[in-house]
């Protein structure tokens, strides 16, 4: 291996550069179990409902630099693509006491017309802790687990996954 191959193999590891990964606790191929979410609008969604739709669940916070750079194009994903994936929008700023806030400024300064959640920590229980922001998970009709993208995502990325929710 070239000293300039292990050098980006080494940054791609420290940083998430955008590379599937898999959470600590869920492997990619696992069906895992998600929890029944709460939206900030006051509804819920079961997890048994999200069968037969390809699922992202994207999580940000409002202060990340990446995460503002992936949210017009999340908003392009679901916009192009609703009739086969949903997204879900995850903020993870559970310690702040204006979450709910930020979270609803957040979706209104970006146009979201998809579900967003702060039940961050119930999501955490059963992927495992985040390795970065933003992380996006990906997962089939039947819920099984087919990506993790830790790190911001690109143009090409997000028509990978248009590709896959097409396809299946």
């Amino acid at each position: 291996m070239s000293a300039m191959l292990r050098w980006l193999t080494l940054l791609a590891v420290l940083f998430g550069c955008g590379m599937p990964a898999h959470a600590a606790d869920v492997r990619l191929g696992e069906r895992p179990a998600l929890p029944v979410l709460t939206m900030l609008d006051g509804k819920t969604i079961d997890p048994a409902r999200l069968r037969g739709k390809v699922v992202v669940l994207s999580y940000f916070s409002s202060d990340c630099p990446f995460c503002m750079h992936e949210a017009p194009k999340l908003q392009k994903l679901y916009r192009e693509n609703s009739g086969q994936l949903l997204v879900i929008g995850v903020n993870i700023e559970y310690k702040a006491a204006d979450q709910r806030q930020r979270a609803s400024e957040w979706i209104k300064k970006y146009g979201w017309q998809f579900p967003v959640t702060t039940d961050y920590q119930a999501l955490e229980r059963v992927l495992g802790k985040r390795k970065g922001l933003p992380v996006n998970y990906i997962f089939d009709k039947q819920g099984v687990l087919k990506r993790v993208d830790i790190g911001e995502i690109f143009d090409e990325d997000f028509d990978d996954i248009a590709s896959f929710a097409r396809r299946e």
